[in-house]
C-alpha cells in the first residue's frame, strides 16, 4: 500500500525551479538563469525577481539575503542590489542559523576554499580542502551544530565527497567523511551519527568513531527496479519527524526509512507525480517540486509514519 500525502496548497511557477530554499516562513525557488519566485508560508506569491544571471547559490535567514551571481558574492536586499565581493569559480553560500555569520566556499581548480565571513562579507577564518576531481560543484549543507557545516563536492559521474568543516572560534578545520559517491552526509540532530546515501545503499555511521551501525540496500527498498534497472536511488534524502527519513528514487517515488533499524517502513505519494526534490521549512511544512514547475505544500509530519515517536 502506498500512503497518500494531502496537499495544503499548490503553485505553478513561470520558470524552472532549479533549486529552492527557505525564505523566512516561506520559500524561494530559483531558475538556472536567475529568475526568482518568492512565496509565503501558504505558497502565495510574494514577489518575483531577476538577478540577471546564473545563480550559483542563495541563502536567506530572517531578512538577510546572500547569493552568488557572476562570480561575485552579494549580500543585502536583491531588489536594491546589495554589496558584493569576488567569489570565483564554482561557489556556494549559507547563513549560519543566527544570521550573523556566513559560510562561503569556492573552487580554485584543484582546491576548495571554505570561509567563515561576517554578516557584511568580511572573511574571518578559512580552510582549504583538496578537490580530487578538479572544478567540482560545491555546496555547504546543514549540520546540527551551528558552528559546523558539511561541504559537498559534486563532480557528476566522477564522484562526490563530503567534508565536515568546523569552527572553534580560532580556526576552521576540515575532515573528510566516509561518504564518497553519495549524497551529502546527513547528521542526526544529536550529531553523534550520520547517514550516507549512495547508488546501492543507505548507511548509518557513528560519529566520531565511524563505526557502521547498519545499512539498507536499495535492492531491499525496490527489488523490481533494482533487478531490471527501471528505477534507482534518487537525489533527495530528508529528515522526518519521529526520527525517520524519506529517500527518493530517480523516477520520483518516495520511501520512508527508520534509521534506528535501517529498515524500510512504507512508500508515500503526493498528489502530483514527477517528484524532483523537497525543501522542509522550520514552520513544519515542506515544499516539494514536481516536473520542475509545479510546487506542492504539505505538512512534514504527514510524511512521517509515526511523527510523535
Amino acid at each position: 500500500m502506498v500512503r497518500e500525502i494531502a496537499a495544503v496548497a499548490t503553485f505553478t511557477v513561470g520558470h524552472d525551479a532549479y533549486f529552492g530554499r527557505t525564505c523566512g516562513d516561506g520559500f524561494v525557488v530559483v531558475s538556472e538563469d536567475g529568475e526568482l519566485t518568492v512565496l509565503d508560508a501558504g505558497l502565495r506569491l510574494v514577489r518575483r525577481l531577476d538577478l540577471g544571471g546564473r545563480v550559483t547559490d542563495l541563502s536567506v535567514v530572517g531578512g538577510r539575503w546572500a547569493w552568488v551571481v557572476g562570480e561575485r558574492l552579494w549580500i543585502g536586499d536583491p531588489t536594491e542590489g546589495g554589496s558584493s565581493a569576488p567569489l570565483a569559480g564554482e561557489s556556494a553560500c549559507r547563513w549560519l542559523p543566527s544570521g550573523r555569520e556566513l559560510w562561503t566556499a569556492f573552487n580554485t581548480g584543484d582546491e576548495v576554499l571554505v570561509e567563515l565571513r561576517t554578516a557584511d562579507g568580511r572573511v574571518q577564518r578559512a580552510v582549504t580542502v583538496p578537490d580530487a576531481f578538479r572544478d567540482s560543484m560545491v555546496r555547504v549543507r546543514n549540520h546540527p551544530h551551528e558552528r559546523a557545516t558539511v561541504l559537498w563536492l559534486v563532480a557528476g559521474p566522477d564522484g562526490q565527497q563530503s567534508w565536515l568543516v568546523r569552527d572553534d572560534g580560532a580556526a576552521l578545520t576540515a575532515e573528510h567523511l566516509p561518504a564518497d559517491d553519495c549524497l551529502p552526509a546527513q547528521f542526526a540532530p544529536t550529531g553523534d551519527w550520520f547517514l550516507t546515501a549512495g547508488d546501492d545503499r543507505l548507511t548509518r555511521l557513528s560519529w566520531p568513531d565511524l563505526i557502521e551501525l547498519g545499512a539498507l540496500k536499495w535492492a531491499d527498498v525496490d527489488p523490481r527496479g533494482a533487478a531490471d534497472g527501471s528505477d534507482e536511488a534518487g537525489g533527495c534524502l530528508m529528515a522526518l519527524p519521529g526520527g525517520f527519513v524519506s529517500w527518493s528514487s530517480a523516477n520520483g517515488r518516495l520511501f520512508t526509512v527508520d534509521p534506528g533499524t535501517m529498515a524500510l517502513v512504507d512508500e508515500i505519494a503526493l498528489p502530483h507525480g514527477d517528484f524532483v526534490y523537497a525543501v522542509p521549512s522550520p514552520g513544519g511544512n515542506v515544499l516539494s517540486v514536481h516536473d520542475r514547475r509545479t510546487l506542492v505544500l504539505s505538512a512534514l509530519r504527514d510524511w512521517s509514519p509515526d511523527p510523535n515517536r
